[in-house]
């Protein structure tokens, strides 16, 4: 089910194809939420709230499909070509699997990796009376727990969760674009999810009162099967081109304290030329200008001079007599 190469008749085709064509730097991933046959309330609230936080790069297919991520990836595969979306997120219940939620990724149109959560109890926005987060506004997420070091299949749900939720690369951000905080914490068998509204309060000081109020949705899941990427496709996905990496500066090293010492590479001087403040103390006499020529001059040249000198001196002397 792979879709063929498209060529473009129009000019607006030839834009939406280089859009979607690699790039050095890729753009904002999107997320495809699809739902498999038999879906319950509770998966399609959740999947409206995750819609609602990951805005305006998610897209919620509405129409149910049947679809088996662990036993046959290729109709998530053709979705995501078509959606032009490298994450997704599939639904679906059944009496062995209940509520289940899989949280995928996508590389060059291939599943890269998967993890299947159970989701047992869920709390909506609308259970909340607060205000959402903006729209496309930059989230502080935050991992409590051990596992999430530890535990490769915790480390890998924390790679995916971080793609979903980080939204749109930037290079700065003000602390007033922060405006809430997405905590996960996981005891190693169960994984809850929450999110704060920051509140930024006058503390008398430069820096302010911080403050957290939930928002919601607020979820619980447990943790089920995975399906790890391979060495080869883990590597690819990972490189990074040779344009976008950082040059090494020559000469240059850090010390403990973070600053950066530089070594500059100079040829030899000559520290009697070397300008100094002028005092009359210090001023040079004749005898030692004539040292400094003889020393900057071919040893015929000096010679030539110091005799030049002393037929001078001799004859202010015979004119004085």
């Amino acid at each position: 089910m792979s879709v063929a190469p498209r060529t473009a008749k129009t000019r607006a085709g030839k834009r939406y194809l280089e859009n979607k064509a690699p790039k050095l730097r890729e753009n904002t991933k999107k997320i495809m939420l699809l739902f498999g046959q038999n879906t319950t309330e509770m998966l399609k609230y959740f999947f409206r709230d995750m819609a609602r936080v990951t805005g305006p790069h998610s897209t919620l297919l509405s129409r149910k499909k049947e679809i088996r991520p662990f036993e046959d990836q290729e109709p998530i595969e053709y979705l995501s070509q078509k959606q032009d979306a490298s994450l997704f997120m599939f639904g679906s219940h059944n009496k062995k699997r209940p509520h289940n939620v899989v949280f995928g990724r996508t590389y060059d149109g291939q599943v890269r990796d998967m993890v299947e959560l159970g989701l047992e109890s869920l709390r909506p926005l609308e259970g909340f009376s607060n205000e959402g987060n903006a729209s496309g506004s930059k989230p502080c997420i935050v991992f409590n727990g051990v596992a999430f070091e530890q535990d490769p299949v915790h480390v890998q749900l924390k790679s995916i969760l971080i793609d979903m939720f980080r939204g749109d690369t930037v290079e700065n951000i003000s602390l007033e674009g922060i405006d809430h905080v997405i905590s996960v914490t996981s005891n190693g068998k169960h994984v809850h999810i929450r999110h704060y509204r920051i509140i930024l309060k006058k503390s008398g000081s430069k820096l302010p009162l911080v403050e957290l109020k939930e928002i919601g949705p607020r979820s619980d899941f447990s943790v089920r099967r995975h399906m790890q990427a391979s060495e080869d496709v883990c590597k690819l996905s990972m490189k990074q081109p040779a344009s976008l990496k950082a040059k090494k500066k020559k000469n240059t090293e850090k010390n403990i304290l973070g600053d950066t010492l530089g070594r500059i590479h100079m040829q030899k001087q000559n520290y009697d030329r070397l300008q100094t403040r002028k005092v009359r103390a210090l001023k040079k006499g004749p005898i030692e200008k004539l040292h400094e020529k003889k020393d900057g001059k071919a040893p015929e040249e000096a010679v030539n001079e110091e005799s030049s000198a002393s037929e001078r001196s001799t004859k202010r002397i015979r004119h004085k007599k």
